[in-house]
């Protein structure tokens, strides 16, 4: 089927080219600023925030066990994690002896856990929570999120279409934003062009596709400036980007064997793949479901820790062998925690507060902030002790080098947890 402009204007097209994929924002950068040439921006440093969320509500009593607490004992007499087992951190809490990956990197003083992460008056709901954590804003329902509004406090970062990258199909909320472009991308070793009409090019360069686009076109692009024009340079730029990653991986050498199955695992080595292509990106965002437990927790959950622990330690063993490991931080969070009490189902309902993880090679390794009280809670829930809006700015201001009021709209406390 022939792209004529009146059907390219109506439908867009969809780059998946090295699996990467640009529904969300094509269509609105047809009638937006043109895309400007890729690359590195000049001046900005080479540091790496990886974001990997655990969605569904991860169980954060049984991720970071408070297992000298009698109350834990008492509210999970079914799922806990034995004293036995617990990988202690201190004399107080330890890890599920499934993250055998992450606590190895924690001996090396390399992992933060914050205890207590959350907001004030939360949300039980997995999409408006989630919305939350993507905006930053509990106040309200806002468009972009709060890594899209990174890229955009500079030019550099949102005139570089390679500045964030999403693994996956679709782009989370968080990196929604008013200039910035965050490709998706899937798999780096697929190819091609699809669109939303039933067209694939046979193009396997930007090169091929502007003359395809041209020929298809009646022998013309669009006047400059005009919304034609716009769309056929926004799939020109998604192309080169493509180029660039198939190009770019081409570095990659790695002997680590990541483990099959696992879906957190093969999201990392996509990454480690992109950082070993030099690309310039300074956010990677990496999700992983399975994590709404209401029942039968004790095996879902097990094999979900074992992925995680599994999968950060292969993904770290390749960055140590592309000299990557100092320019990495991993961040995790999750949209809410879990009830401390078991239910009837041998699992745990929606709750509010849980721990998040910092990994990296300038992190400074420890716990931080006491566990919340057991016995003090709000309806059954964990009271926040840290606001989660404090991680992002600690982030922002101690790893990217950014102002965190121009993302965050407000000053939030930051965390002695990195080595800048």
């Amino acid at each position: 089927m022939a792209i004529t402009r009146r059907r390219f204007l109506q439908h867009g097209l969809t780059v998946v080219a090295a699996g990467v994929a640009v529904p969300p924002w094509l269509q609105e950068l047809a009638q937006a600023d043109p895309i400007a040439p890729l690359g590195s921006p000049a001046g900005v440093d080479d540091r790496i925030l990886v974001v990997l969320q655990f969605s569904g509500g991860n169980d954060g009593l049984n991720t970071v066990v408070p297992y000298a607490s009698p109350q834990y004992r008492l509210n999970r007499p079914t799922i806990g994690v034995s004293d036995t087992s617990v990988l202690h951190l201190d004399d107080a809490v330890g890890f599920h002896p499934n993250l055998q990956g992450v606590k190895g990197l924690y001996d090396q003083g390399k992992v933060a856990v914050v205890q207590g992460v959350g907001y004030p008056h939360p949300n039980r709901s997995h999409f408006r929570s989630m919305e939350i954590w993507h905006t930053a804003v509990p106040e309200r329902v806002e468009r972009y999120g709060w890594i899209g509004r990174y890229l955009d406090t500079s030019p550099a970062l949102y005139h570089n279409s390679l500045a964030g990258i999403n693994i996956g199909v679709e782009a989370p909320k968080a990196v929604q934003a008013e200039h910035a472009a965050v490709l998706s991308v899937s798999d780096v070793a697929r190819f091609g062009l699809v669109s939303s009409f039933g067209y694939a090019s046979r193009a396997t360069s930007a090169t091929e596709l502007l003359k395809e686009i041209e020929s298809s076109a009646g022998g013309g692009m669009g006047a400059p400036g005009s919304a034609e024009s716009l769309v056929q340079q926004t799939t020109l730029d998604a192309f080169k980007c493509a180029d660039q990653i198939r190009d770019g991986v081409k570095k990659y050498h790695s002997q680590v064997e990541y483990p099959e199955k696992n879906p957190v695992a093969t999201g990392f080595q996509q990454v480690a793949k992109l950082i070993a292509a030099g690309l310039g990106t300074r956010i990677y965002y990496v999700s992983t479901g399975g994590f709404d437990t209401h029942s039968r927790e004790k095996e879902q959950h097990d094999l979900l820790m074992q992925h995680i622990g599994d999968a950060v330690a292969a993904f770290w063993k390749d960055l140590e062998g592309m000299g990557a490991a100092d320019r990495v931080t991993i961040m995790t969070f999750s949209e809410f925690g879990r009830r401390v009490h078991e239910n009837a189902g041998g699992g745990t309902d929606h709750g509010t507060a849980g721990p998040m993880l910092l990994i990296g090679g300038k992190v400074k390794g420890g716990v931080y902030g006491g566990h919340p009280s057991l016995t003090d809670l709000d309806h059954g829930d964990l009271k926040y002790n840290v606001d989660f809006r404090s991680m992002y700015a600690t982030v922002l201001a101690q790893w990217l080098n950014t102002d965190p009021t121009r993302v965050l709209g407000a000053a939030y406390p930051h965390l002695d947890v990195l080595n800048t």
